[in-house]
């Protein structure tokens, strides 16, 4: 499982975090308007999933969880914190709404409802998307339970500041990408176009009646060679999924006179940060 990643602001919440959109989850304290206030209590548990957000014990239900109790033992939270205690209480008042949605499979009734009026919805059944998608890396619904629970315990013990929330502008709470996965994205998109222009150049010999030469023929590995050549030198990569943008990094000559220096380069990292000062400031641009 990644590592889950706990924030403050705007509101306390708990983010799976994946690169797939969809297999992303956040859950988080959301704040009620006085008019919905349960109890004198403005805050529930709410669960981001594919696009729509639903009460958490919905959630917890079309998962196969039987009874309340059971979801308050998944989420195991020790500390008899009034706060906490009362948010759960508002969490499951929040569910109630749905009416009857602890019976059978109305939970995920209700769910894939909320799913499919999203504008673009999955076309999987419900239980697909629930396996497909909510933590894939998991086979069993009664450990997506569990993971979904542990969640929430992270969430409530960071809110009552039992647990630190992470450092969003901190390095090792970053996803970096290495020389290897760099060179693989490169390679492919380089490959992927030397192929379309070996396609091309085929085809056009081919309508012209021309006889088929050898494969060397019809293939530029200068494509591939240059294509690298100017990511090393300019430090511009292949985006994961943009095909006409690059992402940024960091080429440099590994230094290897002793291990501290060898460790310094590959510790090596650039951030981007965002000019901060107005149009016409004295330090501008």
């Amino acid at each position: 499982m990644k590592r889950l990643w706990l924030v403050s602001s705007p509101t306390w919440t708990v983010a799976y975090k994946s690169e797939v959109k969809r297999h992303r989850l956040i859950v988080r304290i959301a704040g009620l308007s006085r008019g919905e206030e349960i109890k004198g209590e403005k805050k529930v548990l709410m669960v981001y999933f594919l696009s729509t957000e639903v009460p958490l014990w919905v959630l917890f239900f079309a998962l196969g969880v039987r009874s309340d109790k059971e979801v308050v033992d998944l989420i195991d939270y020790d500390n008899n914190d009034p706060n906490v205690v009362n948010i759960l209480f508002a969490s499951i008042q929040e569910a109630e709404k749905f009416e009857g949605f602890r019976r059978g499979r109305k939970a995920l009734e209700f769910v894939d409802e909320s799913i499919h009026k999203t504008q673009f919805p999955p076309t999987e059944r419900m239980e697909e998307c629930i396996s497909k998608y909510l933590f894939p890396t998991l086979e069993h619904p009664t450990q997506k339970a569990q993971f979904l629970g542990y969640m929430v315990k992270c969430l409530l013990l960071a809110s009552t500041g039992h647990r630190k929330s992470d450092n969003r502008d901190s390095f090792r709470n970053k996803r970096l990408e290495l020389a290897g996965e760099l060179l693989e994205r490169e390679l492919k998109a380089h490959i992927s176009n030397t192929q379309k222009r070996m396609k091309k150049t085929l085809q056009k010999s081919l309508d012209d009646g021309r006889p088929i030469q050898p494969v060397a023929f019809y293939l530029d590995p200068s494509v591939v060679t240059n294509g690298l050549s100017r990511a090393f030198s300019t430090g511009a990569w292949c985006h994961p999924w943009r095909k006409m943008e690059r992402v940024s990094g960091v080429v440099a000559n590994l230094g290897r006179t002793n291990p501290l220096q060898t460790m310094i380069d590959l510790r090596r990292t650039r951030q981007q940060v965002l000019y901060t000062g107005k149009v016409g400031d004295a330090r501008y641009p």
